[in-house]
């Protein structure tokens, strides 16, 4: 039946079906399966299989088409609220970071034009590459996580950050795709003035910008890419009154000065898309200018024409670049000596071990879901787990309000170490107040490594994800227990493992300091041992009366 409608179609029609890969038959199905409505000049808005086309009011002449944009990912509530913990979290401790992309776009008016292959106009072409190529794959993938992190800077006359410091996710792939033009065909029309007026892309502004986010997380072992992307020559040299020459030098300078002080860890994809009339030469020479400072620095030209699909490489190739330099940085970290702090432990001094108190900052408990640390409104879990103090309602009470105290203290010397932890005594309290201490005595552990005292959180994550796996695995343990003929409650010895959580505190001397805290077992009470397995690992074992041995 589709041969029998009929249509006569625009060279500005065919134009942007071949363009799009679109055919004609494609068309024809639209107009008589498709979803209609009403548009701009009483013309026809059908869509279709993917495929949106515009027509003429009486259906009968082709005026454009081109594929239906990029759906939103299903993102909650509570994706937006953990994204936006992760993402303060980078700001008080950017170390945490193991890669930091800064995606440089040209949002110019000539952005607007409609020319790319499979998308409504070069700006759509741009965000919805981004979004599915960089941002999506490498979720699929799971190259990225939500220690590497995306900062967006968009230029024209001038630059300015509108994304900063974005860990990968689901969020972050609607944030790029919301930035894509969606002014609908009549408002262009109206607009296009505005787009005239806003034709400058200035190169230097944008390298600046860009080189002031890099500034902002640069420690050893954090991976930095730059991914820069023009449909044109810059006009520098008109913003700043000088010849081209000179410009094109302001900006090799630029891109000179950021590979020397960056080195090994920054990767350069320079990204030239549109009419092959256009001078791609400064993108060019820019990146030559990386190559020739022998920094170590990697940097690819790449000129994509009118294919998205040349984008979706490009985009691949710094993925892998990125990667490989993230290795590279973390493999050098664990190669560095393991040199110890120089710590004095309470049983090496007859002077008092004093009380420190720091107020706690935030609660982390690990989630074996997301192998990632997340928010805990409440008490430490070794803070409360058995606990036997006075008032013990009232404590109860204080745990269901959740308000917890707000300070720990900490013994000013460890009273043990390990190969990699320092091991001090603590409590919560609710002043900084020995007589105002309160739950469990606990133990805090943090590293006692030299080269890793910033890693704060970070530091604890294999522990708390190995305690969490061997906390299930002694659960199924206990289970199948329980079903044996001769099980007793009472004189049958369980498995259970001490829970943790991280705490974060504020002290003047180190930075959102981050330890480790668990219930500090009753020694005194309860006999332990020490055994080492075979690997060498420490596992410190308590038998209590009640046939339960709790493991740390």
């Amino acid at each position: 039946m589709s041969s029998l409608i009929s249509i006569l179609s625009t060279d500005h029609g065919r134009l942007r079906r071949e363009q799009r890969d679109i055919s004609k038959r494609d068309l024809l199905k639209a107009l008589r399966y498709g979803s209609r409505e009403r548009t701009w000049g009483e013309r026809w808005k059908i869509e279709y299989d993917g495929i949106i086309f515009i027509v003429n009011k009486s259906l009968t002449q082709e005026v454009t088409a081109f594929p239906s944009p990029l759906a939103l990912a299903p993102v909650d509530t509570k994706d937006r609220v953990k994204q936006k913990r992760a993402q303060d979290l980078f700001m008080i401790k950017p170390e945490l970071c193991t890669s930091h992309t800064v995606l440089v776009v040209d949002v110019s008016g000539s952005m607007t034009t409609h020319d790319i292959d499979l998308h409504r106009d070069r700006q759509v072409a741009a965000y919805s590459s981004l979004a599915m190529e960089y941002i999506a794959e490498q979720l699929f993938k799971q190259t990225a996580t939500n220690t590497d992190i995306v900062s967006l800077v968009e230029f024209n006359r001038t630059a300015e950050v509108v994304l900063h410091r974005e860990p990968f996710s689901w969020t972050l792939y609607n944030k790029l795709l919301n930035r894509r033009d969606s002014r609908s065909f009549a408002q262009r029309q109206g607009e296009s003035f505005r787009d005239q007026i806003q034709g400058d892309s200035n190169y230097l502004a944008a390298l600046e910008e860009a080189d002031k986010v890099l500034r902002s997380i640069e420690h050893d072992r954090c991976a930095l890419s730059l991914l820069f992307l023009s449909d044109g020559a810059p006009t520098d040299a008109k913003a700043l009154d000088i010849t081209p020459l000179a410009a094109r030098r302001h900006m090799v300078a630029k891109i000179s000065e950021m590979s020397q002080r960056y080195g090994e860890k920054l990767n350069v994809q320079m990204l030239g898309f549109g009419s092959a009339f256009q001078d791609f030469s400064v993108l060019e020479s820019l990146v030559e200018a990386v190559k020739s400072t022998n920094s170590g620095a990697k940097a690819e030209y790449t000129y994509c024409g009118k294919l998205a699909s040349k984008m979706a490489s490009a985009m691949s190739s710094l993925v892998s670049s990125t990667t490989e330099t993230r290795t590279q940085l973390l493999e050098q970290d664990l190669g560095k000596s393991r040199d110890r702090r120089k710590v004095q432990l309470e049983s090496e001094t007859k002077e008092r071990n004093e009380w420190s108190f720091f107020k706690i900052l935030d609660h982390f408990s690990y989630d074996a879901r997301t192998n990632d640390f997340q928010h805990h409104p409440g008490l430490p879990p070794g803070a409360i787990i058995g606990y036997e103090g006075p008032n013990q309602d009232r404590e109860s009470n204080h745990l269901h309000n959740r308000n917890p105290p707000p300070f720990l203290a900490m013994k000013r010397l460890p009273y043990g170490k390990g190969a990699e932890r320092l091991a001090f005594r603590c409590q919560l309290a609710r002043t900084t107040s020995e007589q105002d201490f309160t739950f469990n005595t606990m133990v805090a552990k943090e590293t006692n490594l030299v080269e890793r005292p910033n890693d704060n959180v970070e530091f604890h994550r294999t522990f708390c994800s190995a305690q969490d796996l061997a906390s299930y695995l002694a659960n199924e343990f206990n289970s199948r227990l329980r079903a044996l003929p001769s099980y007793s409650a009472t004189d049958t010895p369980r498995i259970v493992f001490l829970p943790c959580s991280i705490l974060t505190l504020d002290d003047p001397e180190w930075r959102g300091r981050g330890v480790l805290v668990e219930k500090k077992l009753n020694t005194e009470k309860y006999g332990w041992k020490k055994y080492n397995d075979n690997a060498g690992v420490s596992v410190v074992l308590s038998a209590n009366v009640t046939g339960i041995m709790l493991l740390s």
